[in-house]
C-alpha cells in the first residue's frame, strides 16, 4: 500500500506503508531511490505540465508505477533513465487529459517560478530575467519539443540518454532539439539561444 503526502514536496513525495527494504536491489532500497530521484522526476514533469498540482500527481504516479513494476527494471541500465521515461509518459497522459478537460489548467507562470539551481545569489540576480524568459518560452513549446528540451537541458541528459528515455532514435531527438531551439530563438527574438 502506498500513501501520499501532497502537502509538501520536500521530505518525500510518497511514503511506503510496508518496509521499503522488501525491495532491495543491491544495497539500495526503493525508498532510497525515491529520495535520490524525486527532485529530478518532479522537475521534469513540472516543466512538461506547467502546473504544480498536476506535476505532483504525475510524480506520485511515476513512483507508484515504478514500485509496482520494479521487477521489470533492468539493473544494467541507470534507474534515473527508467524513472524519467515513466515520468515523461505519465506527464503526457496527464497533459492529454488536462487538454481534454481544461478544468484544472494553471497559468504557465507556475513553470517560470521554479527555484534556480544557481549557486550564488549574485548570479541569480544577474541571470533571473534571462532565465525567466527562457523558462516561459520553453513552457510555450509544443509538448513534443518541450519534452526533449526539458530532458536535455534541465535534466542535463545527453542526446543518446534522451533518446533512450523517450524511446526515440538519437537522430530524431537531435532534429527535435534543433527545431525546439529555432522556436525558442524566434520566441525570444535572439540568435544567442
Amino acid at each position: 500500500m502506498v500513501t501520499f503526502s501532497s502537502s509538501e514536496f520536500r521530505g518525500g513525495l510518497l511514503r511506503l506503508a510496508r518496509p521499503a527494504s522488501a525491495i532491495v536491489r543491491g544495497a539500495m532500497t526503493f525508498e532510497d531511490v525515491v529520495r535520490e530521484h524525486e527532485e529530478a522526476v518532479y522537475g521534469a514533469v513540472l516543466r512538461i505540465l506547467g502546473d504544480r498540482d498536476a506535476a505532483l500527481d504525475a510524480a506520485n504516479q511515476t513512483f507508484m508505477k515504478a514500485y509496482r513494476s520494479i521487477d521489470s527494471y533492468d539493473p544494467t541500465r541507470p534507474i534515473k533513465h527508467w524513472l524519467l521515461r515513466i515520468a515523461v509518459n505519465e506527464a503526457i497522459t496527464i497533459g492529454r487529459a488536462r487538454t481534454r478537460e481544461r478544468a484544472r489548467s494553471a497559468p504557465d507562470t507556475d513553470a517560470v517560478a521554479l527555484p534556480s539551481r544557481t549557486p550564488t545569489p549574485e548570479a541569480e540576480v544577474l541571470d533571473r530575467e534571462s532565465r525567466d524568459g527562457i523558462r516561459a518560452a520553453v513552457a510555450q513549446l509544443p509538448a513534443l519539443y518541450r519534452e526533449v528540451v526539458v530532458l536535455r537541458y534541465f535534466n542535463e541528459l545527453s542526446v543518446d540518454e534522451v533518446a533512450s528515455v523517450l524511446g526515440r532514435s538519437s537522430s530524431t531527438v537531435g532534429v527535435q532539439l534543433l527545431r525546439a531551439r529555432q522556436l525558442l530563438r524566434k520566441a525570444l527574438g535572439t540568435a544567442g539561444v
